[in-house]
């Protein structure tokens, strides 16, 4: 038995070291902020991180994974919050979203558009990256139609992808990084009282009138 353990230990080895992870990650960042992923190689991570190459292949096994746990895993990515209401839910996951995306946006832009021309790394990008975003705000919606913030006819899937759309469409037509300001404005028009599908018009905004029908007396009343 215990030859058993000491085995299974040995199989097991040491325990990864999270200042090494730090490293690895961290120069991940740089070098895709440098030069971008077709620059980024095993070598060069190793090299900028401080560590052999054996460290970084005993943990991943090529530098797509290596580039989407570097990315995905950072502590400033969101999470769906509750605080009660769909408006403030939306406003703290947009915003921390938008300052992770804003600290990392070289990186992330580099491995956005690698993932447009390799069908490989793209699949796992959407993967590590888009559909963590995506999770999150579905639950944020799914959340408020529980509550009754939401019709329950609204389409779910299609609300959740609205605001990362819009923020991806900031970034590529505007040539703008979206920034809170920016979020705050997609939060008025969708997630805010009265701007949900199914509700009556926010307070202040002017309602349109009937149009008005014009009346003719009867020719006997003009006689």
């Amino acid at each position: 038995m215990g030859e058993v353990k000491g085995q299974a230990r040995t199989r097991a080895g040491r325990p990864r070291d999270p200042l090494v992870d730090e490293a690895i990650f961290a120069a991940t960042l740089e070098l895709l902020a440098e030069g971008g992923y077709a620059q980024l190689t095993i070598e060069r991570i190793a090299t900028r991180a401080g560590v052999g190459k054996a460290s970084l292949y005993r943990r991943w096994p090529d530098k797509v994974s290596v580039v989407l746990d570097a990315v995905s895993r950072n502590p400033e990515r969101p999470a769906a919050p509750d605080t009660g209401s769909l408006r403030g839910d939306a406003l703290v996951f947009l915003h921390t979203l938008v300052r992770y995306r804003t600290l990392h946006s070289e990186a992330i832009t580099a491995i956005s558009s690698e993932a447009l021309c390799n069908a490989r790394f793209g699949e796992a990008f959407r993967a590590g990256m888009a559909d963590p975003v995506l999770a999150g705000m579905r639950t944020i919606v799914l959340r408020a139609v529980a509550r009754g913030g939401l019709p329950a006819r609204t389409d779910v899937d299609l609300v959740a992808a609205l605001p990362p759309a819009l923020l991806q469409a900031q970034r590529l037509f505007a040539g703008r990084h979206p920034d809170e300001a920016f979020v705050e404005r997609i939060v008025d028009q969708f997630f805010s009282p009265g701007s949900e599908p199914g509700h009556e018009p926010r307070a202040g905004k002017a309602r349109r009138s009937p149009p008005q029908t014009t009346t003719h007396p009867d020719e006997s009343e003009l006689r």
